[in-house]
């Protein structure tokens, strides 16, 4: 059987065409042709046969047409035996075909093998597989089918595909002298072609080789002007190229120098390194400076975790440093080597080094490396490091033996012997926020390998999306990436993310390659994990349980359990502070040993350092690491037990939230941060894995972290659950979490849907202990501020009212202190502007004194409104950045609120530019925080008024200042 697609679609069987009965068979067979061996669905070939003429009867048709479709492809198949060429596939169906049964196929490997013909220099066969694949071209491919929108990239590709062939049928015929032939073939393609610069280069060549230099010259010139005439533009650099060498009587145009065919059994060169068949992505940079490493210095480690690429770059890097290597570059893969003693013996039998009697290996290799300059590429040693570092001592120790000589390796940790270099080679780079995903070098590269399987797929929105979050799943890491590729021949890109978000550890190598530690991403990583010690190994799977981020202590609470009773926290894990005291667990493990512990893991690339600037250090797991480490701990049966301490030290330091507004909550809120990724997983399996009335309140310790991390969205999400948690338990629990959600929502803007809350929240005060009185009064603090920020007068009386009830019952100072500042806010709700400043500088003091951020912070924003009302900007310039230095010191969750008002200062001064950059600046950020812009309708007035007084490109440029502004930046200028 063979599908002829170069033309009208028919199908062969024993030489005899036939052609599809039915239009809708024979578009499913063009779709089924263009897609081969990939999956089609259902849904497009039904798209494909009836396109808006689909019925809900279409689908038992479609059945019928895939039966008559195989009995024209296999005519010989035994009644109820599976077809083995249009098989079901997942909702869909798969033609599976190959060179030999299709003709496309046959014509884009044609094209393949005379290119390489070509470069070898054997004209003669090339010109013979030219023309035989060019005979398979019938006419334009798929018939009346190659308009529709399905089959144009394809029908594109294999018109291109021709256009390639024929140019390479005329190079070969130029390479065999047949200048008369090629010239006479050149002309009707010339002419249909007339912009098609390379086949007019070939006829200069061959008109130049014929005698003909001036018709050359003149084919040249009747090029260039058809150029600027049409088209504006100069002949390209071949073409230039090629009118000097001309021009020059350049000798090589004579008889053009062809590539000489090494002899049999030669070997082209001493550059002994596997072929690199793809290009590499994304490495451009280490491998420009790794390069320049080889040329410089003696030993250089590239470590980094499995699947990140470490064997291609080094491969990339000795092609590319070959020249500076004249006795070779040698390439020694050390996987299979199972016994260390092996491993010179080895790197002496790759280089093919004479045995010396009675010598040793070692003595044979020396020998060898003396006076001379070669570079050793050792792959995979993270299994045999004493072996190679005996080898490295004893072949680059001695300065007299090697002085010219460099060994690249690779290695899952550094040899770690004096004068090595270790390159730290990380996942390739994933999607910056704001810049186009398709720079990203993890999605160019997955784009690269999709592009081999899905020759045809446009790359529209909906795929690149797809692949972000694939590139995301599996951290970047080119293993992962290249065989989640080479899965969209069967699967789906959405299937593919699914599979890769449920488990990237299973992703495997499908049909041939060879069968090494590299066939899955789990075996990649087990290869390392075999490698451990027992007590490093039981350090690894418990980590798993934490994923992205997470700081030492949190490490140690999963890896060691609690020094308190059973697995609940302890106080010194919910401080955050690493544990001190020498404990030993059940599996050997000694609690003092946490930083040797991770430091080890990372030194084995099976941890990654992770920590935010001016933080103490944090870790991760890569998203494959993490994986294999999952089955693991699932093997050992210690899922559960590690999950819970993890949530007992996250549920313990978020009890231990020190009082609102203390400068204490700047390092509690930094171990959140160090931890996040961890509280979050902690949420998801308290509020909806495994939902509990009976536990206390979680969300609402965490409100002020989500407000001053700009995470109000997603905070008010985590709120909202919790509320539905306890609708059924405490009702003072489920009063301090609807505060603390209408609280969210109105700094969101989002009044109407905090209303019902608040009416349920601002009832009676029911009898409760100290600590949830103390709690309460928080939530309401920030609700008033919140409702204050947003003009909501009425509903910040009745907080307040509220709030003074509490603080009588409550007798805790710091939340008095907190009443008292917003009392402030209360009067000037009330029209007692003059009372309400006056109030704010002496609450401030004291704030000051005590040093409360939030009272300190709270109490600036009467001053600023009433100035900015006043229009006296010079009175609320001070207090605005007064409250930008507190506020900051706990985060930037408000930062566009205070960036507008300062901008708001700036437009009544007069300082137009500057306003412009700030009202820039607001708004990015106010967005971000998932918060309305402008605020007020003052800054709505003074913003226009800015942009009246500003040229439209002076008030571009200043928008365009302003929306590169960090906070920093603004806070730091006045």
């Amino acid at each position: 059987m063979r599908v002829r697609d170069l033309g009208t679609l028919v199908v062969a069987v024993d030489d005899a065409e036939q052609r599809v009965v039915g239009s809708k068979g024979t578009a499913m067979l063009a779709l089924l042709t263009i897609n081969v061996n990939q999956r089609v669905s259902v849904d497009s070939l039904m798209d494909a046969a009836w396109g808006d003429r689909v019925t809900p009867g279409s689908a038992s048709t479609l059945e019928s047409h895939i039966w008559r479709l195989r009995q024209l492809l296999e005519p010989r198949r035994a009644r109820r035996q599976p077809s083995s060429t249009l098989v079901n596939d997942a909702g869909g169906y798969r033609l599976i075909g190959g060179p030999s049964s299709v003709d496309s196929l046959a014509f884009a490997a044609a094209a393949r093998e005379v290119r390489e013909l070509l470069a070898a220099g054997d004209a003669t066969p090339a010109l013979g597989r030219a023309e035989t694949a060019l005979a398979l071209w019938r006419g334009r491919p798929y018939g009346n089918f190659a308009d529709q929108e399905w089959a144009q990239p394809a029908v594109a590709r294999l018109q291109e595909l021709r256009d390639q062939l024929q140019e390479l049928r005329i190079e070969a015929l130029l390479a065999c002298d047949a200048l008369d032939l090629a010239l006479s073939d050149l002309q009707p393609l010339i002419g249909s072609q007339p912009f098609r610069e390379h086949l007019r280069a070939l006829q200069m060549e061959a008109l130049y080789r014929s005698g003909r230099g001036e018709q050359s010259l003149q084919a040249y010139r009747e090029m260039r002007r058809a150029l600027l005439d049409e088209i504006g533009i100069e002949p390209g650099v071949e073409l230039q190229h090629l009118h000097r060498r001309i021009l020059d009587n350049d000798p090589s145009l004579i008889r053009p120098e062809r590539p000489a065919r090494p002899a049999a059994g030669a070997r082209s060169s001493q550059v002994l390194l596997p072929p690199g068949l793809t290009p590499l992505v994304g490495r451009e940079d280490e491998l420009s400076r790794l390069t320049d490493l080889v040329r410089e210095r003696r030993l250089i480690t590239i470590a980094g975790p499995a699947g990140c690429g470490k064997t291609r770059l080094a491969i990339e890097v000795g092609r590319a440093a070959a020249s500076e290597f004249p006795d070779g570059v040698w390439f020694v893969d050390l996987t299979a080597v199972s016994q260390p003693e092996l491993v010179t013996d080895v790197v002496a039998s790759t280089i093919g080094i004479a045995v010396a009697a009675g010598a040793t290996p070692q003595e044979n290799l020396r020998s060898y490396l003396r006076d001379r300059r070669l570079l050793l590429v050792l792959d995979n040693c993270e299994h045999v490091l004493s072996a190679v570092a005996t080898l490295v001592q004893m072949t680059l120790g001695d300065p007299d033996v090697a002085a010219d000589c460099c060994l690249l390796t690779t290695s899952r940790e550094p040899i770690s012997i004096g004068g090595e270099i270790t390159w730290a080679l990380t996942p390739l780079g994933l999607p910056a926020d704001g810049a186009d995903p398709a720079s990203a070098p993890a999605v160019q590269l997955f784009l690269q390998r999709l592009r081999a399987v899905r020759p045809a797929l446009p790359i529209d929105e909906a795929v690149l999306a797809r692949v972000v979050e694939i590139c995301r799943a599996v951290d970047g890491l080119p293993l992962p990436l290249e065989l989640a590729a080479a899965r969209a021949r069967s699967y789906s890109l959405d299937d593919i993310v699914a599979q890769v978000t449920a488990d990237p550890s299973r992703l495997g190598r499908i049909g041939r390659g060879p069968a090494d530690h590299r066939a899955t991403v789990r075996s990649a990583i087990e290869w390392g994990h075999r490698l451990l010690t027992p007590t490093l190994q039981t350090a690894h799977r418990r980590i798993s349980v934490l994923p992205g981020r997470f700081s030492p202590g949190l490490a140690a609470e999963v890896i060691f359990g609690s020094r308190a009773s059973g697995d609940a926290a302890s106080g010194d894990a919910a401080s955050g502070d690493r544990a001190t005291t020498a404990e030993i667990d059940e599996a050997g493990l000694v609690r003092d040993d946490i930083d040797d512990l991770l430091a080890q893991l990372t030194h084995r690339s099976l941890l990654t350092p992770a920590g935010l600037p001016g933080r103490p250090t944090a870790f991760r797991q890569l998203t494959t690491v993490r994986s294999h480490a999952q089955h693991v701990l699932a093997e050992t049966g210690e899922t559960a037990r590690c999950l819970d301490r993890r949530d007992g030290w996250t549920t313990a330091h978020l009890i231990a939230r020190p009082p609102l507004g203390r400068s204490a909550e700047v390092d509690w809120y930094g171990v959140i941060d160090d931890n996040y990724p961890s509280v979050r997983a902690t949420l998801a399996r308290a509020l909806i894995e495994r939902p509990d009335h009976r536990r206390g309140r979680l969300s609402s310790r965490l409100s002020y972290y989500w407000y001053y991390r700009e995470m109000m969205a997603e905070g008010s999400r985590w709120l909202r659950l919790d509320v539905d948690r306890l609708r059924a338990g405490d009702p003072v629990e489920k009063m301090v979490s609807e505060i603390a959600l209408a609280g969210s929502l109105a700094s969101q803007g989002r009044i109407d849907g905090a209303r019902p809350f608040l009416d349920d929240a601002l009832g009676a005060l029911p009898a409760t202990t100290p600590e949830q009185l103390v709690a309460i009064g928080e939530g309401l603090v920030g609700l008033i501020v919140a409702l204050w920020w947003r003009d909501q007068q009425e509903l910040v009386i009745r907080a307040y009212d509220l709030l003074i009830r509490v603080v009588d019952r409550a007798g805790s100072a710091d939340l008095g202190l907190l009443a008292d500042a917003v009392e402030c806010e209360v009067l000037f709700v009330r029209g007692l502007v003059d009372e309400s400043i006056g109030r704010a500088a002496q609450v401030h003091r004291r704030a000051v004194a005590s040093d409360n951020l939030m009272a300190r912070w709270v109490t600036c924003g009467p001053p600023v409104v009433a100035a900015l009302m006043a229009a006296k900007p010079d009175d609320g310039i001070a207090w605005v950045h007064r409250c930008m230095r507190d506020h900051f010191r706990l985060g930037t969750g408000a930062a566009g609120m205070f960036i507008e008002t300062r901008a708001d200062f700036a437009a009544q001064q007069g300082q137009y530019p500057r306003a412009a950059e700030l009202y820039a600046a607001a708004r990015a950020e106010t967005r971000r925080a998932s918060m309305p812009w402008p605020r007020r309708a003052l800054s709505a007035e003074l913003m226009a008024a800015t942009a009246d007084r500003l040229s439209r490109a002076d008030y571009e440029r200043a928008w365009q200042r302003g929306e590169r502004l960090t906070i920093e930046e603004i806070a730091a200028a006045g």
